[in-house]
């Protein structure tokens, strides 16, 4: 019976497989095709199994998927595909090759930066009058796969709303085992407009000819992947934030007890348990996140606080082509007394209730849950004639998703009342219809019009590249 289940030639995800009269297979030979840049080793390290292993055929499919998955996951190629290629019996064994078919990245990223200096684009057109001189103009550097190692260099430098220059260096193994890594980071900022406090959930800006904010970070960065699917980073920093006079008359607890300076070292821990189909826009899988932070280690430091940050992030099909998806993320942090600029709740990047976007409520602790079903419409890879000698943009992948959601969550601040906030330490709901376009590059853009639980609505875009 597994003969004849398994003559016949089997399509899935990239995989091509025509399996063999037999329960097992030893894999002779792992080849890699299209790495033209990328060192083997940094392939392999992503692979559950190397040569002369014995597979089993039953399994094998799942296994190759899987591992096909990780091999994506490393964002260094655009598509990634296996094949199995099985050989003639010796000695009553039977062997297999296992062929990578890869097409790499364009490695170098070099681009002008023009951005809004506000939270989000949606802020930016409604409560900022689509101010241009609220705009951030720069050149961004980015090297995603320095010397083949997968080593990652990054350079901004920014000009305009705020002045900006960051540098990082990420060495994800440093040793033979490849295990551990280690980046490097620095951090210059300046500017002369700046956010000083909220007031009913909305960020107050200050503008002036004179700087209102400086601040210096630098840091390392220690990385651990004991398997294939957790990683572990420990972050050491120093950091030093100075402001002017003008923004503590207006805020006394921007650093808190009227300080113009705040420096301080910071200890981080971060633990993922990362087991998703991709990591650019998965449909299947989950994820585990966990990060501790401590402000403050020596006696000189000024702040003294802690936080802790857990989510979890399910993904499954339902059938077809729809599919379903929640995360939910909580934070809590001590003591309840913190200075402005680090007491975060939600309104920031992707912690949000969806339909809240215009707000930001600030709090000590918080909770959401998001839930998203979407559907496929669209999933095609579209070969480019005109850029077919370049093997980096030769193939447009392009995956559309019509998809409705609700989110719910809510914001604590024992200090409501200072900043006058109306959503704060109450439930937020959220809830509406959306587009998302998945594209080139980890590339996707997000259409959708939401509603508040007062069933206020407005149209929301967002574009982001997750890595």
């Amino acid at each position: 019976m597994l003969a004849t289940l398994f003559s016949t030639l089997l399509h899935f995800q990239g995989l091509s497989l025509v399996l063999p009269d037999s329960n097992y297979v030893v894999v002779r030979e792992i080849r890699l095709v299209g790495n033209r840049r990328t060192k083997d080793f940094i392939i392999r390290r992503e692979l559950d199994f190397r040569e002369g292993d014995t597979l089993s055929l039953e399994m094998l499919p799942e296994r190759l998927e899987k591992n096909r998955r990780k091999v994506f996951n490393t964002n260094l190629f655009v598509t990634a595909e296996a094949k199995v290629n099985l050989e003639p019996r010796v000695d009553s064994v039977r062997t297999a090759t296992i062929e990578f078919d890869l097409r790499e990245q364009w490695y170098i990223l070099g681009f002008p930066i023009f951005q809004l200096a506000d939270r989000n684009f949606n802020e930016w057109w409604t409560e900022r009058n689509r101010d241009l001189s609220r705009t951030i103009y720069g050149v961004n550097l980015r090297h995603y796969n320095f010397r083949g190692r997968a080593e990652q260099l990054k350079i901004n430098l920014e000009f305009g709303f705020a002045r900006y220059f960051d540098f990082s260096y990420r060495i994800p193994y440093i040793d033979r085992k490849q295990k551990l890594g280690v980046t490097f980071g620095i951090s210059y900022n300046t500017t002369k407009n700046l956010a000083y406090r909220t007031d009913r959930d909305k960020l107050i800006y200050l503008h002036s000819e004179d700087l209102l904010r400086e601040r210096f970070y630098t840091n390392v960065i220690f990385s651990r992947r004991n398997h294939y699917y957790d990683f572990q980073n420990l972050e050491i920093r120093y950091a030093t934030h100075t402001v002017a006079d003008t923004v503590v008359d207006l805020n006394p607890n921007y650093f808190l007890q009227q300080r113009t300076r705040q420096r301080y070292f910071l200890v981080s821990y971060g633990y993922t348990y990362d087991f998703r189909d991709k990591a650019q826009y998965p449909l299947r899988g989950f994820v585990f996140r966990a990060v501790a932070n401590r402000y403050g280690i020596l006696p000189k430091d000024q702040i003294n606080l802690t936080d802790l940050t857990l989510s979890f992030a399910r993904y499954r099909p339902l059938g077809g082509k729809w599919y379903f998806g929640a995360v939910a993320e909580g934070k809590t942090s001590y003591p309840q007394l913190q200075p402005y600029l680090q007491t975060r709740g939600l309104g920031y990047l992707n912690d949000l209730v969806r339909g809240y976007e215009l707000f930001t409520v600030d709090g000590q602790h918080y909770l959401y849950l998001k839930n998203t079903l979407r559907y496929q419409l669209l999933e095609r890879k579209i070969f480019l004639k005109p850029l077919r000698k370049i093997r980096q943009f030769n193939m447009l992948p392009i995956e559309v998703y019509p998809n409705i959601f609700l989110d719910g969550g809510q914001a604590w601040n024992q200090y409501r009342g200072y900043y006058n906030s109306r959503f704060a330490n109450h439930f937020m709901l959220g809830y509406g219809a959306g587009l998302d376009i998945v594209t080139w590059y980890n590339a996707v853009f997000r259409f959708h019009y939401a509603f508040t639980r007062d069933g206020v609505g407005g149209f929301r875009f967002n574009v982001a590249r997750e890595f």
